[in-house]
């Protein structure tokens, strides 16, 4: 197989470029299911393999569904080859975290399989951009339920909102607790992390060529045009630092969107894609939660974080937490730097944005545009509705 192709995991495969995206890697998905096939049908005990398929729509790791055949039947399961940039303590704090919580009754999340030699993944060397690197494969219990939403397609029912926000409370709770030693994500947690944007996007967006090629891209204009008000708003957050000094920190999934669960009759079935998951303030998932569940992707309300959407999130998160002491639902110190916090997780997403718009040679423009706008009017359309989401935080 062309190592070099099997790697080439930077670009997005989810949003309006996915399809021909797909079509055109086609021999590279061919040459990693065949992969996949060989490391479960020799470093796990699970049956013989039938079949791998590609699973699309996932932006940093290759996911594969694998069928096998046993004495007792066929099962399926979720295979994974993960980006070349994790390291292998990223990917034993993951599955730390995911033995952890089932363990202590959280489970809707997918479990890690042991390899025959007792470890949670297996190991390749490959050649990455010239170089040789270490990668890491895992295999988990594939979830039940239906895959309805995207981080931008999430127009969720009342209910879903609700359940939603219900299985993060869940996961926070089952999760407390975790002590992971030396293990740890290599992304800082949120307020450390937001002291780099600043200069990282200025750097990016000064050098240009956002979209591949070089040159001077709508994207690249867009962001010159509408930087000096993000970084404003990034310093409104770094003032909301000394205001979380003892707020409970907690283990956090860290890309909580609708995308991430499966979907049973309105109700979160299954919880998954922990590869960001790390320690960080609970507050941060909870508006990050909101950020992503409660942004519309839609016309003519394109932009706007819905309020009352927000609110039945909150709402959820609260009345489920409250079943237990630990973490519990948000403090009056939580819920009174909410409304900063969730303008925080914006640009966190925004940074996605910024960063992989500028960090893959052929992202397409126009689907980092449709991003970007997206974005930073939810950016303006939070700072101009602060009140109405100090008045949900006071009510949650």
């Amino acid at each position: 197989m062309d190592a070099d192709k099997a790697n080439d995991q930077s670009a997005p495969i989810d949003g309006p470029a996915a399809d021909s995206a797909t079509v055109a890697d086609e021999a590279m998905w061919a040459a990693l299911t065949r992969q996949i096939e060989e490391i479960v049908r020799d470093e796990y005990d699970l049956g013989d393999v039938i079949r791998a398929e590609p699973i699309f729509g996932g932006y940093c790791n290759a996911s594969f569904a694998v069928w096998t055949r046993r004495a007792d039947g066929e099962h399926k399961y979720f295979a994974r080859k993960y980006n070349p940039a994790i390291t292998e303590r990223e990917v034993r704090f993951e599955h730390a975290l995911l033995t952890y919580v089932a363990d202590h009754g959280f489970e809707l999340a997918s479990q890690v399989f042991p390899t025959r030699g007792g470890s949670t993944f297996v190991t390749r060397d490959e050649v990455v951009d010239g170089d040789t690197r270490t990668l890491f494969f895992a295999v988990f219990t594939m979830l039940e339920g239906e895959d309805k939403y995207s981080w931008i397609k999430n127009r969720l029912t009342d209910k879903e909102l609700d359940s939603g926000a219900r299985v993060l409370a869940g996961f926070h709770h089952a999760a407390h607790g975790f002590r992971p030693a030396d293990l740890a994500r290599e992304q800082p947690p949120i307020m450390e992390f937001a002291r780099t944007w600043a200069e990282s996007w200025k750097g990016l967006v000064a050098g240009g060529g956002g979209g591949g090629g070089g040159g001077d891209t709508a994207c690249d204009r867009f962001l010159r045009e509408k930087l000096p008000r993000i970084l404003e708003v990034v310093a409104k957050g770094a003032d909301m630092e000394s205001q979380l000094e003892g707020l409970p920190v907690n283990p956090v999934h860290c890309d909580y969107h609708p995308g991430n669960l499966k979907w049973v009759d309105e109700q979160g079935v299954g919880l998954f894609d922990f590869d960001w998951a790390k320690l960080d303030y609970r507050l941060f998932d909870v508006a990050q939660g909101i950020a992503y569940f409660c942004t519309s992707w839609e016309e003519p309300h394109r932009g706007r974080l819905r309020l009352d959407k927000a609110a039945v999130f909150a709402h959820g998160y609260q009345d489920e937490a409250a079943r237990w002491a630990e973490p519990g639902p948000l403090s009056a110190r939580e819920l009174a730097v909410l409304p900063r916090m969730i303008a925080c997780a914006n640009l966190y997403i925004l940074n996605w944005d910024i960063t992989y718009l500028y960090g893959s040679p052929d992202s397409d423009v126009d689907e980092y545009l449709f991003y970007l706008t997206g974005n930073v009017s939810c950016m303006e359309h939070i700072e101009d509705h602060l009140d109405e989401l100090a008045r949900i935080a006071e009510g949650g």
